[in-house]
């Protein structure tokens, strides 16, 4: 019988009981854990995904607290790493998940130990290049995972299917053009931008994790603010460096 919490769920029908019991028995990753993966680390857990790790090397900040929804002043107050706070936080919540945090920096020189043995990768950095070592990664090991930024009022995400659709170089296939992005250290954010950011990346990743026929793999661009809303096909490039038809970039 399934477990009692999740009896909302059950009762979707984009879920069921079928696709509850799928959910105990997958495995997620996010690297990232302020505005955009606090929120995706609270649904997924509290959804059941039965095994979710963490990571970020960062500590809690009084700064985050206006978006940051899983901390509180008593974890910034003692500097706690928010891979490690979030993952006792979400462990209380949710006895039924393994929950594993690390509080480490992903880099292409641990990216294969932090990642491996996980059946989808969720985005929730703040910083284009873990990004790019990201995709390099999951195209070579054929990952799916899902992308996500955020800054000012704006909030943009994509699903990554590794040999079923474009990759993040297919988006942007300069990186160093993405160098000058603007970021929430430049533009600031409103906390509603991740929240709602963060809750698509979710749902996206319930959809992977059952096998759903339902995945949206467009690019969608929200500002909140104006109310505009783009979802923007995006085509595989043939000539992509990562995943065209030459050699896959390495993530190393």
């Amino acid at each position: 019988m399934t477990d009692q919490r999740y009896d909302r769920q059950v009762l979707f029908s984009g879920l069921g009981e079928k696709g509850q019991a799928m959910l105990a028995r997958a495995s997620a990753v996010q690297v990232g854990c302020g505005a955009l993966g606090s929120t995706n680390a609270a649904c997924l857990v509290r959804a059941g995904v039965g095994r979710y790790t963490i990571i970020d090397r960062d500590t809690v900040e009084i700064s985050n607290l206006a978006r940051q929804f899983l901390f509180d002043e008593d974890d910034a107050a003692q500097r706690s790493k928010k891979a490690l706070a979030a993952a006792a936080k979400l462990g209380r919540a949710n006895s039924t998940v393994k929950v594993a945090g690390i509080a480490e920096e992903l880099n292409a020189q641990n990216v294969d130990r932090l990642l491996s043995g996980h059946d989808l990768v969720i985005d929730a950095t703040d910083n284009m290049e873990a990004r790019f070592v990201i995709n390099a990664w999951c195209i070579a090991h054929n990952i799916p995972w899902i992308y996500g930024g955020i800054a000012g009022s704006c909030g943009m995400t994509m699903v990554i299917l590794p040999g079923a659709g474009p990759c993040l170089c297919c988006l942007f296939p300069d990186p160093d053009a993405c160098a000058g992005a603007l970021t929430t250290q430049i533009a600031g954010v409103i906390n509603t931008a991740p929240a709602l950011i963060a809750a698509l990346q979710s749902t996206e990743a319930l959809k992977i994790l059952t096998r759903s026929a339902e995945i949206i793999t467009d690019f969608r661009l929200i500002d909140l603010w104006t109310g505009e809303w783009q979802r923007i096909p995006v085509k595989r490039d043939p000539k992509c460096k990562c995943c065209g038809g030459g050699k896959v970039a390495s993530s190393k």
